[in-house]
C-alpha cells in the first residue's frame, strides 16, 4: 500500500500501457458521457411535454413528425428492457426483491468500465506486474470518490441535468460505493500478494503509515457497506444515518493521509461536495422556516412568530396520523416530499414523508403510519390529545407543535402530457397517488372555467392545461376503515368531474375509481353503552386505535355487487385467518366487471353473500363512501395486468403507470407493463401507444 513512495501518476509502465492519469480522466469521460446522455433525454422529455400541451388535435399525446416517432419507437423498446424486474427470490421465508433491470445494466457497465481500467494490458499472472495492479487499482479506486459523493448528495447536481431525484440516485450511491470498495480490496490484494513473496506483510501494516492508513481505509469502508444493506439499514434507521456520516468523514481522512500529493485532488472535490450540499440545504431550510424571509406573504399569522409553521396532529384509523401544516411557506408540486421534524415530540430526528395536498388547499398534509421510532411517537402524542378517534371536535382541540420543514424533494415527469394514466396505489401509497390525481382532475377544471372564455395562446402559453383524457385509480386497504383517509378528498374530484359534465355537455374525459379492501377485521357490532377512553399517556394508542378501527369497519359500503349471489364453489375465493380473527382475501380481482364477484371472503375459502354480512350504522348519507356511482369497491387483490391493458385498449397517446406502495405489487405492475408492451408492440408498427411506468419508492 505504499502508493505514494513515488509520483506514479505520469511514470509509464512499458509501450501501450496508458499513465495513470490518463485512465483517471478516461473513468470520468465515460461518466460524463452517460450523463450527457440522460440529460438530452431528460430536455427532449420536458420539450415533448410543452409540444402536447399546445396540441389542440384530439391526440396531442401522440407522435405528430417522423423525429417523435423514431425517438417513442426507441424509447418504448429501451423501456421494455430497463423496466423488466425477476421475481423475489424466497430464501428461509426472507423475499429479495431485485432491482429492474436498467438500474442493474448502469451498475453492471460501470463495474466493467472500472475492471477493463484496471487490468487493461498488465498481466496478473506475471509477479513484477503486481505492483503496478496495486498502483492502478489505487489510481482508478480513488477516481471514483467524487461520483460516490455526488450521488448522494440530496441538493443534487446530476439529478438537476438527468431529472432523476436523490432517493432514486441515492441506490445508484450505494452501488457505486460497493464498486469502490471491491476496487480498493484489488488494490490492497495486489500489494499484499507482492509482499507476501518476500514476508513482508505483518512489517509494512507495523511499521509503513502509509500502509496504516491505507488499511484503516479499507477496514472503514467495509464497514460502511456491510452496514448500508437493507437488513441492516432497517434496523434503526436514524442510528444507521448518524454512523454513516461519522464512518465516512473517518473513510475521507484515512484516504487523506494515504494517498500520495499528486492525487488528493480526488479527496477534495468529495469534500467540496459535501460543503455544497449542507449549506445549500441549510439555507434552503432557514428560508423555508423563518417568516422574516417572506414578509409579504399576506395569508402567514402573525401569531406564529419567527417560527413559521405550526403542525397539527389527528390519529387515524390503521396507526395513521394525519399532520397538517396551515399556510406553509414552501412551494411544492403533487408526488414530492418534504423532510419533517417536530423536535418538540421527536428530538433530534427528521423523516421523509409524501405530501398528500395540492398548494391550492393552502396547506401540507401528511399520513404518516406509526412503525417504529419517531413515527410511533407521532402517532403517541396525536392519541393523547384526542378522546375520540378522528372525530372533528377533537382534531380542533389539538395542541399546535412548531415543525421544520425541508424540501420539497422528488421528481417526476407531468401526468398531464399523458393520454391515460393509471393510478395503483397500496395503503399509504395513496398519499403519493392522490395528489397526482387531484392535480389532473383540477387542469380538466381549469380548462372548464377557460372554455367560455376568449384565449390567448402564445408560444409561452400552452393551449391546453392537461392533455389527459382518462384517468384509472386503484388503491388497495387491508381495512374499510382506511377509506376515510382521503374521504374528502375522493369528494372534491367527483364533484370537479360533476361541474365539468355539467358546465361542458360534451366533456369527453373519463375517471374510474376502484379500491380493493384485502382484510377484514372483526364484524361484529360493539356493545352498547361503550364509551370511548381518553389515554393520558398514551400508552394504549395502538389498542384503542384497532379497536375503533374493528368498529368503522363494519359500516357496509358498496361492493362489487348488488344483488344477492349464490356462493362460489370452496376455494374459489381464498381466505387467510388472521391470529386475532378476521380473514384476509387473496384472490385476484381479475374481471372487476363481472357482476357474480362474493362480497366478503370468509376463512373457510367461500364467499359471504350480502345477507350473511352484519349489520352495523351506515355513515352519514353525505359521506362518498355511500355512493354506490362513483366509487367501486371490491374484496381481494387486484390484478394490474387486467387494469392496465384495458386502458391501453382505449388510449390514443401516450399512457403513464404509476405505483406507489409494497414490493409485490410495484413489481407485478413492472412485469405487467413490460409484458403488455412486447404483446401489443408498442411503437413497432401496430399502432399501439407507449407506456411510461413510474415506481415510487426509496431506491429498489
Amino acid at each position: 500500500m505504499s502508493m505514494g513512495d513515488m509520483p506514479m501518476g505520469d511514470m509509464s509502465m512499458g509501450n501501450g500501457v496508458p499513465g495513470l492519469f490518463y485512465l483517471q480522466q478516461m473513468y470520468w469521460a465515460v461518466v460524463g458521457a452517460a450523463i450527457a446522455t440522460a440529460t438530452v433525454v431528460n430536455v427532449l422529455n420536458h420539450f415533448l411535454a410543452r409540444q402536447r400541451l399546445r396540441d389542440t388535435s384530439l391526440t396531442p399525446a401522440k407522435p405528430k413528425s417522423l423525429f417523435f416517432s423514431v425517438y417513442a419507437t426507441l424509447t418504448a423498446m429501451s423501456r421494455e428492457v430497463t423496466y423488466a424486474s425477476l421475481p423475489p427470490l424466497r430464501i428461509r421465508g426472507y423475499s429479495l426483491h431485485l432491482a429492474p433491470l436498467g438500474p442493474v445494466l448502469i451498475v453492471l457497465a460501470n463495474l466493467v468500465v472500472v475492471l477493463v481500467f484496471c487490468f487493461y494490458k498488465l498481466d496478473t499472472t506475471d509477479q513484477w506486474s503486481w505492483e503496478n495492479v496495486g498502483y492502478r487499482t489505487g489510481f482508478v479506486a480513488i477516481a471514483q470518490l467524487p461520483l460516490v459523493f455526488l450521488l448522494a448528495g440530496k441538493q443534487n447536481i446530476i439529478g438537476l441535468f438527468t431529472g432523476l431525484g436523490y432517493e432514486r440516485l441515492n441506490w445508484f450511491h450505494r452501488w457505486i460505493s460497493r464498486t469502490l470498495w471491491l476496487t480498493a480490496t484489488i488494490h490492497m490484494g495486489f500489494w499484499f500478494r507482492n509482499w507476501d513473496q518476500y514476508d513482508y506483510i505483518t512489517y509494512q501494516l507495523k511499521n509503513d503509515p502509509l500502509t496504516k492508513s491505507g488499511f484503516a481505509a479499507w477496514c472503514i469502508l467495509t464497514f460502511i457497506v456491510l452496514a448500508s444493506f437493507a437488513p441492516v439499514r432497517r434496523l434503526n434507521y436514524e442510528i444507521f444515518v448518524v454512523q454513516h456520516i461519522v464512518m465516512f468523514a473517518g473513510f475521507l481522512a484515512a484516504v487523506y493521509l494515504h494517498a500520495p500529493d499528486e492525487v488528493k485532488v480526488w479527496v477534495w472535490i468529495p469534500i467540496g461536495f459535501v460543503v455544497f450540499d449542507r449549506v445549500a440545504r441549510s439555507v434552503l431550510l432557514l428560508y423555508s422556516n423563518f417568516s422574516f424571509f417572506h414578509p409579504f406573504r399576506k395569508e402567514r399569522s402573525s401569531s406564529n412568530g419567527i417560527l413559521a409553521h405550526k403542525a397539527s396532529f389527528t390519529p387515524l384509523p390503521g396507526n395513521v396520523t394525519r399532520i397538517t401544516v396551515d399556510n406553509p411557506l414552501i412551494r411544492w408540486q403533487p408526488g414530492q416530499h418534504v423532510f419533517l421534524s417536530c423536535h418538540s415530540v421527536v428530538p433530534l430526528q427528521s423523516h421523509p414523508f409524501t405530501i398528500a395536498s395540492l398548494p391550492s388547499d393552502k396547506k401540507l398534509e401528511f399520513f404518516v403510519r406509526a412503525e417504529k421510532g419517531g413515527t410511533r411517537r407521532f402517532f403517541r402524542y396525536a392519541s393523547k390529545h384526542h378522546e375520540l378517534l378522528g372525530s372533528p371536535q377533537s382534531a380542533s382541540s389539538s395542541s399546535l407543535k412548531t415543525v421544520f420543514v425541508e424540501g420539497p424533494y422528488g421528481k417526476m415527469r407531468s401526468l398531464r402530457q399523458f393520454d391515460s394514466v393509471v393510478l395503483l396505489a397500496g395503503g399509504t401509497g395513496t398519499t403519493f397517488t392522490v395528489p397526482l390525481l387531484r392535480d389532473i382532475v383540477e387542469a380538466w377544471k381549469q380548462e372548464c372555467l377557460q372554455s367560455s372564455a376568449p384565449s390567448r395562446i402564445s408560444f409561452l402559453t400552452p393551449a391546453r392545461v392537461a392533455a389527459t383524457r382518462r384517468i384509472r385509480f386503484v388503491w388497495v386497504v387491508k381495512s374499510r376503515a382506511q377509506l376515510s383517509w382521503f374521504e374528502a378528498q375522493f369528494q372534491a374530484v367527483l364533484e370537479d368531474v360533476k361541474a365539468c359534465q355539467q358546465a361542458q355537455p360534451d366533456f369527453c374525459r373519463e375517471i374510474e375509481l376502484s379500491v380493493y379492501v384485502t382484510c377484514d377485521e372483526k364484524l361484529e357490532e360493539k356493545p352498547r353503552g361503550s364509551q370511548p377512553t381518553s389515554y393520558a399517556d398514551g400508552k394504549n394508542a395502538e389498542k384503542h386505535i384497532a379497536e375503533q378501527e374493528a368498529e368503522k369497519d363494519a359500516i357496509l359500503i358498496r361492493s362489487t355487487s348488488d344483488s344477492p349471489n349464490p356462493q362460489p364453489p370452496a376455494g374459489e375465493i381464498d381466505g387467510r385467518c388472521l391470529p386475532g380473527g378476521g380473514c384476509c382475501c387473496t384472490v385476484e380481482v381479475e374481471d372487476e366487471d363481472n357482476s357474480t364477484l362474493p362480497k366478503h371472503c370468509t376463512c373457510s375459502g367461500t364467499a359471504a353473500s350480502s345477507p350473511d354480512v352484519p349489520k352495523a350504522n351506515p355513515l352519514p348519507s353525505s359521506s362518498l363512501l355511500t355512493t354506490k356511482s362513483d366509487i367501486s369497491i371490491f374484496s381481494g387483490r387486484p390484478q394490474p395486468r387486467t387494469i392496465i391493458r384495458k386502458v391501453l385498449e382505449r388510449a390514443e397517446g401516450e399512457s403513464a403507470v404509476v405505483v406507489c406502495g409494497p414490493r409485490g405489487l410495484a413489481n407485478d405492475a413492472r412485469r405487467s407493463v413490460v409484458s403488455l408492451s412486447d404483446e401489443r408492440a408498442v411503437h413497432k408498427g401496430t399502432g399501439a401507444q407507449g407506456i411510461y411506468l413510474h415506481v415510487e419508492q426509496f431506491g429498489w
